[in-house]
């Protein structure tokens, strides 16, 4: 048989089976037409750890609809993407020219989406052949508006659902992309229809949700919030736009507005059943239900909140250190959501408390997605991401005390990654401490035990070292303390006071403060930069799969080898002056470029209650 003939057979023949498998089921943005979405990956650890990322060389604020082998979304550069979901690589990609921040629907093996523009596109999935497109009517002017969160489709039958900024709800038919019938809401559409029992559910930046018949686009009902009453200007802010999705569970309509309260509404008669309020935090998350439980996000509250379902009362509240305005998804006991400061938290359902975070490179707008072994969610770095579990054993210490060392000057980091790491971990829990709060610190009564320092600044003050074995900080370290340092051990150094630049380096130091030799006092103690790996031990604490780093040391000078450089010296270790569970000097190596910095939380909180 010809080569090319055969290999054209075999791709005609994935396309055909492709098409056959997607015939049988939709996906969109919430899972399903009525939003209710919850999974159960059955993955015992938190996605946590970073399997791939693809940068789309734009931020990315469409939420990931993912079927079969493939996932789909859209950037702000304008170009809709479909990948392999386990290996990122890029299965083909579409030019709509302008930003998308819709999220997609997939329904009998064609993809649905919309640009900024509020043009609606109809792409064959398993090419990104164009079907049609189809204008969602004239764009109007929203002052108030926040354009990160645009109207996505839902598809039941042949009919997609969609609102526009024209101030229409849409039915179009998905086949031809003729449009069957619209309806007129007071405001523009932001919010992403919800339907269920033949009947949409959607909201307006005039604050009012409504029920429509689905065949024929007639208004059932319509619910006003209490923003619907209120003006813009008084405030000087949005008060009155429903942005968010509603979510249909039992005989509830669950959505949230901008006039800062979470409501529940009786979908036969749209009466309300309750209201939680935010006090005028922003509603913009799409809740997301399990049970009894609804989760939804804030926005200056700064809080992730379970509500019961039934009563409309608190549950519980985790507070974030910024706003959240990703919708939170569900997997089993587990709630998944970003928030601004571009930590993804996986909080435990039943309780809120935090399990664990990833650090993404910047505010996380678009929500996350769980589809078999991965996690998927975009970010504004321009990046969509894929996590997988992490290692297993970790948790998340409830009474350890944790800080983090961080001063301006000096610097040994380049490229702001001393900042970042504060950054991170002031947002996981760690209290700063200046050059004074660190000496106080170190100077107090308190057993050091089940504590931690991280130096983000690798800079030790010469008041907690003096250059010897009795320094506060090894008074700290004999007493069960933990230090961890994330770059070059910073007992090498003695900077000037004055002008804070290096003024002494010394090997010899490390000896005499922390009983560690590195070798004669000259160049041959450095090793120059060694690539690393981590050991069995080293993996259980959480390190990454390689760095690169210098300075490493025979294993008999410390007590526990956490990497290895490509010599078999011991490049990430732990030298322990206190048996105390997860005390110890830890060093360890942060690459300047890295953005995902979970290895530093898994090492600092290794073993701490």
């Amino acid at each position: 048989m010809n080569k090319l003939f055969s290999h054209s057979c075999t791709y005609l023949l994935l396309i055909a089976l492709f098409q056959k498998q997607a015939s049988a089921q939709s996906t969109m943005f919430r899972g399903a037409p009525d939003h209710n979405y919850a999974v159960n990956a059955k993955v015992a650890t938190p996605f946590d750890e970073l399997a791939w990322k693809f940068d789309a060389g734009a931020p990315v604020r469409s939420t990931v609809a993912n079927f079969n082998s493939a996932i789909f979304f859209g950037s702000s550069k304008g170009i809709f993407y479909s990948l392999n979901k386990l290996t990122g690589k890029v299965n083909w990609a579409f030019n709509a020219g302008m930003a998308i921040n819709s999220s997609a629907a997939l329904h009998n093996g064609n993809v649905f989406f919309s640009d900024n523009r509020q043009t609606l596109y109809s792409l064959n999935a398993a090419t990104g052949k164009l079907n049609f497109k189809t204008a969602l009517g004239q764009s109007k002017s929203y002052e108030w508006a926040f354009d990160y969160y645009y109207s996505s489709p839902a598809v039941v039958n042949d009919q997609i659902f969609i609102g526009s900024k024209d101030g229409c709800i849409y039915d179009v038919n998905e086949i031809s992309g003729q449009v069957k019938w619209k309806f007129k809401t007071g405001g523009i559409v932001r919010s992403s229809p919800a339907v269920a029992g033949g009947v949409l559910y959607a909201g307006d930046t005039d604050g009012s949700l409504f029920a429509i018949d689905t065949h024929n686009g007639r208004q059932l009902w319509r619910f006003l919030t209490v923003g619907h009453g209120l003006k813009n200007e008084d405030f000087g802010y949005d008060r009155r736009a429903i942005i968010a999705s509603p979510v249909v569970t039992g005989d509830k309509v669950i959505v949230g507005g901008r006039d800062g309260f979470l409501y529940a509404v009786d979908k036969t008669s749209g009466k309300e059943l309750w209201r939680m309020d935010h006090k005028i935090s922003w509603v913009i998350s799409t809740v997301a239900v399990k049970g009894d439980i609804v989760v939804t996000g804030t926005s200056d509250g700064r809080f992730v909140q379970a509500i019961d379902l039934a009563t409309g009362k608190q549950l519980w509240k985790f507070h974030t250190h910024s706003t959240v305005w990703s919708s939170p998804v569900i997997d089993g006991d587990k709630v998944y959501v970003g928030s601004q400061e571009g930590v993804l938290f996986c909080l435990d359902l039943k309780t809120g408390s935090k399990i664990n975070g990833f650090q993404a490179g910047d505010i996380i707008f678009s929500s996350p997605v769980v589809a078999g072994s991965l996690l998927y969610f975009g970010c504004d770095d321009g990046y969509l991401y894929a996590l997988k579990p992490g290692a297993p054993g970790y948790k998340t210490p409830q009474t350890a005390k944790k800080y983090v060392f961080w001063d301006s000057e000096p610097r040994y980091f380049r490229f702001g990654t001393d900042i970042k790491i504060k950054q991170y971990l002031f947002e996981n829990g760690y209290t700063v401490l200046d050059k004074e709060k660190l000496v106080g610190f170190l100077k107090q009564n308190d057993s050091p035990v089940n504590s931690v320092i991280v130096f983000a600044t690798n800079f030790f003050p010469p008041e907690i070292t003096d250059g010897t074995d009795h320094s506060l900080l090894r008074n700290y370290l004999n007493g069960g303390g933990k230090v961890v340092v994330t770059n070059i051990n910073p007992v090498l150094f003695k900077f000037d006071p004055k002008d804070k630049s290096l003024s002494l380096r010394s090997y010899f130091f490390a000896d005499s403060v922390l009983s560690i030799k590195y070798g004669p006092d000259d160049l041959r103690s450095y090793k120059g930069s060694q690539p690393a790996f981590p050991t069995k031990t080293g993996m259980e604490w959480g390190l990454p799969g390689f760095w690169v780093a210098p300075l490493s040391l025979p294993a008999n000078q410390v007590d526990i080898v956490l990497g290895k450089d490509e010599n078999g010296l011991a490049s990430a270790w732990v030298k322990k002056f206190n048996p105390a569970p997860g005390s110890g000097f830890v060093q360890i190596w942060v690459n300047e470029h890295n953005t995902d910095l979970t290895s530093i939380t898994r090492v600092a909180e290794y073993e701490l209650q």
